[in-house]
């Protein structure tokens, strides 16, 4: 990104109405849940790829520029996540969508639209799908990647299709 150019995540934060993150207790839980996960041999977590876990450079980016905040573009019934919502979020998915024998590419919950499209960022660098935003309607990758349906090549391009309309 350009120094002398808005980046798109300026723009969806100047078009937005920025919203507080979810807290309390449920989300230093789903932290502590998410970060136990990760650095442990769980068998609950079907994710045996962890060394290929890695969150796109755009995604950390975005994250930085929105100070955690939930952001909610003006006129539109779709959200995209600051941080500790998007870990709650995908605790909560994955708690609730997780198949004992499957092993799926690992996704982070980034925001939904309405009450049933949920939007995911794909984190497996070993995966074709890297880095890509898909959504699941009333699903998530966790319990049916046939439901991918893709909002953004990347998470920049995603802002964008939202921003523009795209993403309804």
């Amino acid at each position: 990104m350009e120094n002398n150019k808005e980046s798109v995540f300026d723009r969806l934060i100047k078009e937005s109405t920025s919203l507080g993150f979810a807290g309390g207790s449920y989300l230093e839980s789903a932290i502590k849940r998410v970060l136990l996960h990760a650095l442990s041999n769980s068998e609950r977590l079907p994710y045996e790829r962890k060394k290929q876990f890695e969150i796109p450079d755009e995604y950390l980016d975005y994250l930085s520029t929105v100070d955690n905040n939930t952001m909610k573009p003006a006129s539109q019934d779709l959200y995209i996540y600051g941080l500790m919502e998007a870990l709650s979020l995908t605790v909560n998915y994955f708690d609730c969508d997780a198949q004992p024998d499957y092993q799926p590419i690992f996704w982070l919950s980034v925001g939904h639209r309405s009450d049933r499209g949920n939007f995911f960022i794909c984190c497996d660098k070993a995966s074709e799908l890297y880095g890509q935003v898909g959504e699941f309607y009333d699903s998530s990758p966790f319990r049916d990647m046939e439901d991918f349906g893709q909002v953004g090549t990347g998470f920049a391009d995603f802002c964008d299709n939202v921003l523009a309309g795209k993403v309804y």
